[in-house]
C-alpha cells in the first residue's frame, strides 16, 4: 500500500464534503449538511460506542444537541436521501447488472421504548431476544458491494398498540402490519427504477414463504432462493394433467396424473442424484462445494431448477430457482453464495460504523441513522474503489485514514501536523 501523505488526506476530506452536498436538495439547510458531514465523521472515527453522546465528545466542535436536533427532529426525508444514495451509487460504481440480495439484521435493544423493539428472532445473538428487526435489500456487484434500502419492521403489539405508535411518531401509513417479505417487496418496487440486476438472492427465512415466490413469479422476477430441505417436488418428466376439472371448475395448478405418486422432498432428491460436481467458489480461500442442479416442478407449478449443494463440512443446502434453463450450474452456485457478501457488509456496518448503537427511541431517529449508515459505508466503498488501481485496501483500512484525517493537527510548538496517534505526516495508513 502507497504511503498516504497529509496532502491525499486533505483531499479525502474535501471528496467527503463534495458527497455531502450532493445531497443538497434532500437534505436542505446548510446547517442540516453541515451536521450530515459531522455525523459522518463521527461514525468513522474510532471508539467503543457510536451513539450521538460519545461520538458529539470526539468531536472537534461537536455539539450533543445539534446532532440529536439534526437525527431525532429534523425533519428531512430519509426515504429521498435513500433513494438519491442509491442511484449515485449505482452511478459511481459504474453497474451494468448486479444481484439484489434481500435479508434483514437484528439490533439488540434493551427496555420496551425504542421503536420497533420486541422480543423475537434475534440473528446477532442467535436465539429470542429484545431487538428490532431490520429489512433490506444489498447491491452486489463486480468487485462491489452496498446496502440499497432498509426498513424497520414493526410486529403485531406495535401496530395494535397506538398510543406506543404515537410516542414513537410512526407515520400512519406505517401503522397496518406487514410481513417482513411484504415490506421487501415494497423495497423491491423503489428499487427497480435505479438498478438492473439478474436476480434476487435470499436464504431460507424468505425462501420458505410461498406466498412471496408466488408473487415473484407472478411479476417475472428472476431469483434463487434457498429452501428447507422440506420442502417437496416433483420431477420435471412427470405426466401432469392441465384444463377444467371434472366438476368444471379451472385447476388453480396442474394435476399429477399418477395419482398415487408423492413427490419427493428436496433432501431425498439430494439422495438420489449422483452426478455432483466440483465448483471452485472464487472466494480468496477458494472454497470448493459439491453441487448438482435438477428440473423439477415446485409444487406442481412451474418448471424450475433444484439446487443442491454440498459443503466441506458435509453439511447440504437446497435452493429453487426460476432463472433460465441455459443458467450454469457454476453460476447458479455464485449467485447462491452473494450472501455471504452481504453478510460481511452487515458485520461491518456494525462493528465499523455502528448501525447497532444508535440509542433514541423514535421512528424518525432509527431510519435517519439508518441511511446516514448507508451514507457512511457507501463513501469509504466509493474510496476503496478509487484505490483499487494500485491495491485494494479493506474498508477497515480506509476508515483509519479517515480517523487520521479528522483528528489531523497542527502542533502549537513545531507547526508540525500530527495526527492524534502522534503520528507525523507523510502517513502510512495503518
Amino acid at each position: 500500500m502507497a504511503n498516504m501523505t497529509e496532502l491525499q488526506l486533505q483531499r479525502i476530506g474535501r471528496q467527503l464534503g463534495d458527497f455531502v452536498e450532493e445531497f443538497r436538495q434532500e437534505l436542505g439547510r446548510s446547517e442540516r449538511r453541515h451536521w450530515c458531514g459531522m455525523y459522518l465523521r463521527g461514525l468513522f472515527w474510532d471508539g467503543e460506542r457510536k451513539s450521538i453522546e460519545p461520538m458529539s465528545g470526539r468531536l472537534e466542535g461537536g455539539d450533543e444537541q445539534a446532532l440529536q436536533q439534526f437525527v431525532n427532529q429534523s425533519p428531512w426525508d430519509g426515504q429521498e436521501v435513500a433513494n438519491k444514495l442509491l442511484g449515485y451509487m449505482v452511478k459511481a460504481a459504474h453497474l451494468k447488472a448486479a444481484v439484489l440480495v434481500l435479508d434483514d439484521t437484528s439490533l439488540p435493544k434493551k427496555g420496551s421504548e425504542s421503536v420497533g423493539v420486541a422480543r423475537q428472532y434475534c440473528g446477532a445473538l442467535g436465539k429470542i431476544s429484545n431487538c428490532q428487526s431490520v429489512v433490506s435489500w444489498q447491491v452486489v456487484g463486480d468487485g462491489v458491494h452496498f446496502p440499497a434500502l432498509a426498513q424497520l419492521y414493526l410486529p403485531k403489539q406495535w401496530v395494535e398498540d397506538k398510543a406506543r405508535l404515537d410516542k414513537a411518531g410512526v407515520p400512519f401509513h406505517q401503522r397496518e402490519f406487514r410481513e417482513k417479505w411484504k415490506i421487501g417487496l415494497e423495497l423491491l418496487d423503489r428499487i427497480k427504477g435505479h438498478v438492473n440486476y439478474r436476480a434476487l438472492v435470499f436464504d431460507a427465512g424468505y425462501g420458505e414463504i410461498g406466498p412471496l415466490l408466488e408473487e415473484l413469479e407472478k411479476r417475472g422476477e428472476p431469483y434463487l432462493a434457498q429452501v428447507p430441505r422440506s420442502h417437496s417436488y416433483w420431477p420435471a418428466d412427470i405426466k401432469i394433467v392441465t384444463g377444467s376439472k371434472p366438476t368444471g371448475r379451472p385447476r388453480e395448478y396442474p394435476a399429477i396424473a399418477p395419482t398415487k405418486r408423492k413427490p419427493l422432498t428436496a433432501a431425498a432428491w439430494g439422495q438420489q442424484i449422483g452426478q455432483w460436481k466440483t465448483i471452485v467458489l472464487p472466494h480468496q480461500n477458494k472454497t470448493t462445494v459439491q453441487a448438482v442442479n435438477h428440473r423439477a416442478y415446485y409444487r406442481q407449478g412451474p418448471q424450475r431448477w433444484l439446487l443442491i449443494e454440498k459443503l466441506q463440512d458435509a453439511t447440504a443446502k437446497y435452493y429453487v430457482s426460476n432463472l433460465p434453463l441455459t443458467t450454469s450450474l457454476k453460476e447458479l452456485v455464485e449467485l447462491a453464495h452473494q450472501r455471504w457478501k452481504v453478510e460481511q457488509g452487515y458485520q461491518q456496518l456494525k462493528e465499523e460504523l455502528g448501525l447497532d448503537h444508535f440509542e433514541g427511541c423514535s421512528w424518525r431517529g432509527l431510519n435517519h441513522h439508518l441511511v446516514l449508515c448507508f451514507m457512511a459505508y457507501d463513501f469509504l466503498t466509493l474510496l476503496k474503489l478509487r484505490y483499487q488501481k494500485n491495491d485494494t485496501p479493506s474498508l477497515p483500512e480506509v476508515r483509519r485514514w479517515l480517523n487520521a484525517l479528522i483528528d489531523l493537527r497542527s502542533c502549537p510548538r513545531c507547526g508540525c501536523r500530527h495526527n492524534r496517534h502522534g503520528v507525523i505526516f507523510p502517513l502510512h495508513p495503518p
